[in-house]
């Protein structure tokens, strides 16, 4: 083949079609430098834009190879070039199908491993976002699987093999029950969690401990211990509470402030400062557990009986310039519902939550057992 012959040919093309050779690579997707490098003779068109080519000048491709207009049957010289042609095209695109084949084949194990492992280690919170994942990746796998079923021929093989059908039967059978697993998780999970949002808050002012301890007692894990048994040694006092129960546990915050005279104040302080609470475990063990003193992680000098388990926090502040005792009982707290009483929370808020507690995790209702890396309360 003459690469010069050819590009004179090619040149001669463009020209009768009256357009430039950036008009012409911007045709074929190609840059610039290419065509002028045909038309060169110094490098040809990839086979697969040949017949584009062709197309485009509206000659044939057997005229594009010869450098030439024909107007008779092509010879067998040119005939024997076009054969050679078309069988390293068909090579190569039989090479490319088994690399495609095999992608497609890989890509279905991948996404069936993915779709089952996301399935059985699905975080039990109902979270749009993983779940949104999960969907997709079935609808890419049931995509994927079809179009390399149809691809590789093996959707006709099926039918001619019962071994094959029944094998794949059942593990798409094995795979949807995972599915239809992870489904029914998520939507029990949003029925829990539309039941803990349609579940009553109740509020009050009126302080009685009996009733807390009646009501929210296992709610909030707390016996209520550091609160006073009545508000009789009371100067002035001030209570708040906002509760919703829900399925599995509470939500709200109990806020009590007492104004003592002195003598009254410094006998609370005593009490508190000598809280505890035994709390025996399965072998019959019992431990004495005893409030925490902290006077650098609130804004005032604390006695706290949890902090953070369970994500319920209970204590006592105490604001010495004024004898006023404020106890705090709160259970997955929410600021933007505390704002009136920030002067009453941590200095950081981050620290309500476990992994920054300057007091990691803390409760003198419940006992960590190392023996089963837990904790037990009575």
């Amino acid at each position: 083949m003459d690469q010069k012959k050819v590009g004179s040919f090619l040149k001669e093309l463009r020209k009768e079609k009256g357009v430039t050779q950036e008009q012409l690579a911007e045709k074929l997707n190609v840059s610039g430098r290419s065509v002028s490098r045909w038309e060169t003779g110094s490098n040809m068109p990839d086979i697969s834009l040949l017949v584009e080519i062709a197309d485009y000048y509206d000659v044939d491709v057997r005229e594009i190879i010869e450098g030439e207009r024909k107007s008779e049957i092509m010879d067998k010289e040119v005939r024997d070039v076009a054969n050679k042609m078309a069988d390293y095209a068909q090579n190569e695109k039989g090479r490319l199908f088994k690399i495609v084949r095999l992608i497609g084949i890989i890509g279905v194990i991948v996404l069936a491993i993915s779709i089952i492992f996301q399935c059985t280690n699905y975080n039990p919170e109902p979270d749009f976002g993983n779940f949104a994942a999960v969907v997709l990746s079935i609808v890419a796998f049931v995509a994927m699987m079809i179009l390399t079923l149809y691809v590789n021929g093996i959707i006709q093989k099926i039918k001619k093999n019962k071994f094959v059908t029944v094998s794949l039967i059942v593990l798409m059978s094995l795979l949807s029950l995972v599915i239809v697993r992870f489904v029914l998780t998520f939507l029990i999970l949003m029925g829990v969690m539309a039941f803990e949002v349609l579940s009553p808050i109740k509020k009050g002012t009126e302080y009685d401990k009996a009733a807390m301890i009646s009501e929210y007692s296992s709610e909030m894990n707390s016996d209520f211990l550091l609160f006073p048994d009545d508000l009789s040694k009371s100067v002035d006092d001030e209570f708040a509470y906002s509760a919703k129960t829900g399925l599995f546990d509470t939500d709200g915050y109990f806020i009590l402030k007492v104004k003592y005279n002195e003598a009254d104040y410094n006998d609370e302080v005593d009490r508190l400062a000598g809280t505890y609470n035994d709390v025996t475990i399965g072998d019959g063990t019992t431990y004495t557990q005893y409030v925490y003193y902290d006077d650098t992680t609130y804004n005032y000098p604390s006695y706290i009986a949890m902090d953070g388990y369970d994500d319920a926090y209970e204590y006592a502040l105490l604001d010495e310039e004024n004898n006023t005792i404020i106890y705090v009982s709160l259970s997955y707290p929410e600021f933007q519902n505390l704002l009136k009483y920030k002067d009453y929370l941590k200095k950081d808020k981050k620290a309500y939550h476990i992994e920054g507690s300057s007091l990691e995790e803390f409760s003198i209702y419940s006992h960590y057992d190392p023996a089963i890396d837990a904790w037990v309360s009575n």
